[in-house]
């Protein structure tokens, strides 16, 4: 796909400061971003863009692309048979591409978590100019050989998504992957609703879940290209982790030449609020060693 499609992004903090970008996981909505995060980034002195991937949220959706049967392109691959999805991981990564063009942001850092940190992969490993970090939370290479996702998790995944949920049908299917997905020391049930609710009204539409699943499930193992990458490269990996075991964050940090691992104990997938800080520290602690832009934070004051 060659056409830029609808973006929506929001941006926080001073445009002429060093810029990270976030990248959702599948389904995520831009509003899913903790606010203590986004705040905690831009208080140490980043500009920060956060964005609806395309077919989530208030961006682009792709209701007109026929969207295949996703059991049969399961069976395909893993008959070794090549798929076809109506869009790619690839093409996702341009988007990105095409929304730093929009903003005039030369150069970012990336920040993906699980769908989105495949993402970022794939434009750090395509646009390395463009790009000072990669910052990866609960992803993976993509290599068939590391451990699967917990069943309770495949079974979310892969069972038919209803189109037409009602909010509080909605709120409770969110909740049960929202327990399965975190450790239960760190649920906190009403916020979650709140969130879920306000997504819900924001841009409910679950078609678009298959569509990102599909792009996902058709890529390809990105292990190859990111032996190649040089650019200062940040794994943060949760040791709960349902849906990328923790072996998906040590291999990736293998396969990177330049990278640091961090494994936190008791996270799952995701970002609760209850590790922001840590995880604000350690972007803070790995930018401030590894870039050459550390200077121009320095003089904004924020430490």
């Amino acid at each position: 796909m060659n056409k830029m499609p609808l973006i929506c992004y929001e941006s926080y903090g001073d445009a002429t400061h060093p810029c990270i970008i976030l990248i959702s996981g599948i389904g995520s909505q831009l509003i899913h971003w903790p606010e203590k995060f986004i705040q905690g980034l831009t208080e140490k002195g980043f500009y920060v863009v956060a964005f609806d991937n395309r077919d989530t949220g208030l961006s682009a959706h792709y209701d007109h692309l026929v969207t295949p049967n996703l059991t049969e392109v399961i069976n395909a691959r893993q008959q070794g048979n090549s798929f076809q999805p109506p869009y790619t991981l690839e093409d996702m990564a341009v988007d990105v591409i095409g929304l730093m063009e929009q903003l005039q942001i030369e150069q970012a850092h990336l920040l993906g978590i699980s769908m989105g940190g495949m993402i970022a992969q794939l434009v750090a490993v395509e646009y390395p100019d463009r790009i000072l970090s990669l910052i990866c939370i609960a992803t993976t290479s993509g290599d068939p050989g590391l451990p699967p996702a917990q069943p309770e998790v495949l079974n979310y995944l892969l069972s038919p998504k209803r189109q037409a949920e009602d909010l509080e049908s909605y709120i409770s299917d969110k909740i049960h992957l929202y327990k399965i997905y975190n450790h239960p020391e760190h649920w906190d049930e009403i916020k979650a609703q709140e969130l879920y609710r306000k997504s819900y009204h924001r841009a409910h539409k679950p078609s678009g879940f298959s569509r990102q699943l599909l792009a996902i499930i058709c890529s390809e193992p990105r292990t190859k290209k990111l032996a190649q990458l040089q650019l200062p490269c940040l794994i943060i990996h949760g040791d709960y982790d349902p849906v990328f075991p923790v072996e998906h964050g040590q291999q990736l940090a293998k396969c990177l030449l330049n990278s640091q691992l961090v494994i936190i104990k008791k996270m799952g997938h995701g970002l609760p609020e209850h590790y922001c800080d840590k995880i604000i520290s350690l972007i803070e602690t790995f930018i401030i060693n590894s870039v050459q832009d550390a200077a121009i934070l320095y003089h904004t004051n924020a430490f």
